[in-house]
């Protein structure tokens, strides 16, 4: 299963630039050859924002997604304002 690496944030972004893309390539103002380009772009921008999966982010090991923290670790930092990997 491919697991998610793209935020809400990124995925926001994501699918408006997807759209303009595509808008940008439909209209053909640019010529045929940007309008080829506009159109890949906005459809690989959408999938990435449909799926919340991005390749490239994979290979250059990076995550827009918030880390996870267990509850038990949030209550221990609130309470004492110290991790429990900090505590001695």
């Amino acid at each position: 299963m491919i697991e998610k690496n793209a935020g809400t944030a990124d995925r926001i972004l994501r699918a408006t630039f997807g759209v303009l893309f595509l808008a940008l390539g439909s209209l053909g103002t640019f010529g045929a050859l940007w309008s080829i380009i506009f159109l890949i772009l906005g459809i690989g921008v959408l999938v990435v924002a449909a799926t919340g999966f991005s390749p490239l982010y994979r290979l250059l090991g990076y995550s827009s997604l918030k880390p996870q923290l267990t509850v038990k670790e949030d209550v221990a930092y609130w309470t004492t304002g110290v991790s429990d990997t900090d505590k001695k």
